[in-house]
């Protein structure tokens, strides 16, 4: 009987189920099986510059690609390090595939003072408990025997959680050897769920929809996760009706479509927006994600008796609660339970003309100018990565090209997670569509910052994504919260032209791209470099450190009268009157 290490048995189950590239930092307790990756074919190796960079990375790979982001690291040192990545993957329901290299087996027995531990007579699995809440499942490997049933359990656990699962690998184990035979069986994938709550949930949903007169549509950022993006395009094209999207689950449905009508974001949106959404008298949400960054800190108000919720395991019909389903098949069985022809005659909504920002006339580059250029420069196919604060809430105004992939941490929020993260969606891009396409980063000076390092790496890999660098003097969203002029909110300053430099760019100098003014972005925009880049691109463009995106303004003055008398008393720009609020905010939530 054919045998194979356990530690490539690990390796060949991760490549089946769809993942080509492993992330992460070697390390002594996991070299050894990580010479495994090379023994399986089509499957290759990027390493990071740290363990969190590792992390994201991972992220931004499984939310282009579908499938789990994997990435490795090193007992105690390199786990802990990850933890804030993995808590991301958690907090906005990413697969992810955790691989620790442990001590090995009698190290751990007997207790030994290896190094990464602590104490002296310390415990090597201490560090497996810091990450107990932040995952959905964990193999904690022991036994030869049992593992491969385990690695198996956990790869399955992943997908059906769709977030973060662990692999704890003892270094010793790695090199015990299992039967080939074992991979014979595909692992199941299927999602679990009862049959008989999903016929129930379908037939209160097609009733709710018979009965009411304009029905609408909410599509947000967990449909993506749980893998049921074709279903939710196959029932908005079904039902015909008007459909909005929330900040993070712009194109998750291209937004194209005929009846596409913009981000609902309540009184926090362009202007006609809140009341045609407001105007459904039953409002469908798909995969509803609402924090406060992806709801207009919460203005986007839903009545429970007109609102029907498809969550990932449950349905929620008017406040009537329908347990364990599943997304995805639950939103085919709507589709095909639906009538051929559509029960509703809806016209899509007429929306007032685009207002006019008060600094149109501005020679500097503006946010209010900054993303109808970008609307101009995305192609379809494109993967769109935002970091969280101006650049996430900016996006909101362009409308995206079909077959848009788009990117941003709007829940968790931890910045620096964008830079990272566009390694893994360009990487994951090329896999799934070759040369169509590109990848592109907005970013801001302090959220690049934070993991600059991994601009080496995507140079390193011969990737090409284009990196937009807004430099704008410091941490401008934290500005906009509290300490304007504090120098706390300040970063430290960066000649980013030596960036591509520092880490050996083939061609920095026709690789950077400075803009001043209106006019150089215009320029930069229309060069070849920059729109069919042949390598790394990035631009740097400086915008005023007090500039910001309307709705993160209008977000914050919602907050109530003193946080929008802070941001006129600190100079902010408003650049529509009363932070864009459509009328007087009627939020309820005490913030301070």
């Amino acid at each position: 009987m054919a045998k194979i290490t356990l530690g490539r048995y690990m390796w060949e189950r991760i490549h089946q189920v769809g993942v080509d590239t492993i992330f992460g930092v070697p390390g002594d307790f996991n070299l050894q099986f990580l010479d495994s990756i090379y023994q399986v074919d089509g499957l290759k190796w990027v390493g990071n510059q740290n363990e969190l960079n590792g992390a994201y990375a991972a992220d931004g790979y499984a939310r282009v690609k579908g499938v789990p982001g994997v990435f490795v690291t090193t007992h105690g040192v390199g786990e802990l390090s990850a933890l804030n990545g993995v808590a991301g993957a958690m907090s906005e329901r990413v697969k992810m595939i955790h691989i620790v290299g442990q001590t090995t087996r009698a190290m751990q027995k007997n207790n030994m003072m290896i190094h990464h531990s602590f104490g002296d007579k310390p415990d090597h699995q201490q560090y497996n408990h810091a990450s107990r809440g932040l995952r959905f499942a964990a193999a904690e490997l022991w036994d030869v025997e049992k593992a491969p049933a385990e690695i198996d359990r956990v790869i399955r656990e992943c997908f059906l959680q769709s977030g973060p699962v662990y692999i704890f690998m003892p270094l010793d184990l790695s090199a015990e050897e299992v039967s080939v035979d074992l991979l014979k069986t595909p692992i199941d994938l299927a999602p679990e769920f009862d049959s008989a709550v999903q016929e129930k949930a379908v037939a209160a949903i097609s009733d709710a929809l018979a009965a009411s007169k304009h029905p609408s549509v909410l599509v947000d950022a967990l449909v993506k996760s749980f893998g049921a993006a074709v279903e939710a395009r196959d029932l908005v094209t079904k039902l015909n009706v008007p459909w909005f999207s929330a900040n993070g689950g712009k194109g998750v449905v291209d937004e194209t479509h005929e009846m596409y009508v913009g981000v609902d974001n309540g009184s926090i949106s362009h202007p006609g927006i809140n009341a045609a959404a407001r105007a459904s008298d039953l409002m469908i949400t798909l995969g509803y994600l609402p924090a406060d960054t992806n709801s207009g800190g919460f203005q986007r108000k839903l009545e429970v008796e007109k609102t029907i919720h498809i969550h990932p395991f449950e349905v929620v019909v008017k406040g009537e609660t329908y347990s364990n389903t599943a997304i995805k098949p639950l939103l085919a069985a709507l589709v095909k339970a639906l009538p051929s022809t559509p029960l509703h005659s809806i016209a899509l909504p007429q929306l007032p003309p685009p207002r006019q920002p008060n600094d149109a006339d501005a020679k500097h580059i503006t946010q209010s100018w900054l993303y109808t250029q970008f609307e101009k420069f995305f192609k379809p196919g494109d993967v769109v990565v935002v970091e969280v604060g101006t650049s996430c809430f900016g996006i909101c105004d362009v409308k995206f090209p079909a077959n848009t992939r788009f990117l941003t941490q709007c829940y968790y929020g931890s910045i620096g997670y964008a830079t990272a993260a566009t390694l893994g969606a360009e990487i994951a891009r090329r896999e799934v569509a070759g040369e169509q396409g590109r990848t592109i980063l907005i970013t801001g000076d302090g959220s690049l910052a934070m993991t600059i390092q991994e601009v080496g790496t995507m140079i390193k890999a011969g990737i090409k994504p284009i990196l937009f660098v807004n430099n704008n003097d410091g941490y401008t969203v934290e500005r906009m919260i509290w300490g304007a002029q504090e120098s706390y909110n300040d970063i430290v300053p960066t000649a980013y032209s030596h960036l591509l430099p520092l880490f050996k760019h083939p061609s920095p100098e026709k690789s950077f791209h400075l803009a001043r003014n209106k006019k150089d972005f215009e320029a930069i925009l229309a060069s070849k470099d920059v729109a069919e880049p042949q390598s790394l691109q990035l631009v740097e463009f400086l915008t005023e450190k007090l500039d910001t995106s309307w709705r993160l303004g209008g977000a914050l003055a919602a907050r109530g009268k003193q946080s929008a008398d802070y941001l006129t008393r600190e100079g902010f720009v408003d650049v529509y009157g009363n932070w864009g609020l459509e009328n007087e905010s009627t939020n309820t939530l005490k913030w301070s």
